[in-house]
């Protein structure tokens, strides 16, 4: 059978009723990617089946193409959860600006917090510099762990240095050491030195892996975070000082992830007797 043909039998198949015959036709579609099944595929998009609107979601997403961007915009209203989280991630696969505004207001709006991380993640893929206001709201205010981590991360990707108070602060003071760690991470990503001071803050947190983003945050910024660590061994805070020479010995290690770990823990267990 040629591949026209295929498609022409898999099409006839997806009209169905057939419920295991639409099934078997979006899998092998979502295989072919042929853009010319974009508008039967489409019209499917109002099946009565929740499980076959989801399907053909993702089928479009693996396809990949701009012209089906409206119609999963328009399933981000859709009655089921499970398919405007499918259309969140298959905007996502997509990576075209149209999708910011339906995926903002997914993001701020939905009921569902699974569907808002999935917008969170579909934002950071396409790293839209216009969903900041929206993105900083979902890292303060989102009840959801998971959406403010996406959140943060997305923030990371766009690299603006608006989001930097709020990364700060989710890194500081969010209650889930995942979304510090993302924080910090993103902090990294953006690379403006006067994020210094809270990544060194950052260093006395009881979590290595939220103290490890926050070192690795300053070595990606190089010889522009000295100044901020020199300041630190003098300040009159004990815990600052104590941050200050945990970063020097942190930059100081040749960067080999495992080694300078190891090196900072060993040294600062006799280093941190004299200088408290």
């Amino acid at each position: 059978m040629s591949n026209r043909s295929l498609v022409t039998q898999l099409l006839n198949d997806l009209r169905s009723d057939d419920k295991q015959k639409q099934r078997y036709a979006l899998y092998r579609l979502s295989q072919l990617r042929e853009p010319t099944v974009l508008p039967a595929l489409i019209d499917v998009l109002r099946h009565k089946d929740r499980e076959i609107r989801v399907l053909v979601v993702q089928t479009l997403g693996l396809i990949g193409e701009a012209s089906a961007v409206d119609a999963l915009v328009e399933r981000l209203g859709d009655r089921s959860k499970d398919v405007r989280r499918a259309a969140a991630q298959a905007l996502g696969m997509i990576g075209e600006e149209e999708a910011v505004p339906g995926l903002v207001g997914a993001l701020l709006g939905d009921e569902n917090s699974y569907v808002r991380w999935e917008a969170a993640k579909a934002l950071r893929m396409l790293a839209d510099e216009r969903a900041l206001p929206e993105l900083l709201e979902a890292l303060s205010a989102d009840t959801n762990s998971f959406v403010r981590y996406a959140a943060a991360e997305a923030l990371g990707a766009i690299g603006d240095t608006g989001a930097l108070d709020a990364l700060e602060g989710a890194m500081l003071n969010d209650d889930n050491d995942y979304v510090r760690y993302a924080a910090a991470t993103a902090l990294g990503q953006i690379g403006d030195h006067t994020s210094v001071p809270a990544l060194l803050k950052a260093l006395n947190h009881q979590n290595s892996h939220v103290w490890h983003a926050a070192a690795e945050a300053m070595w990606l910024m190089e010889d522009a975070t000295m100044p901020y660590i020199l300041e630190g061994l003098i300040d009159a805070d004990a815990m600052m000082r104590r941050a200050a020479l945990k970063a020097l010995l942190w930059l100081s290690s040749e960067y080999d992830e495992d080694e300078a770990l190891e090196r900072v823990e060993d040294d600062w267990v006799g280093m941190w007797g004299w200088w408290n």
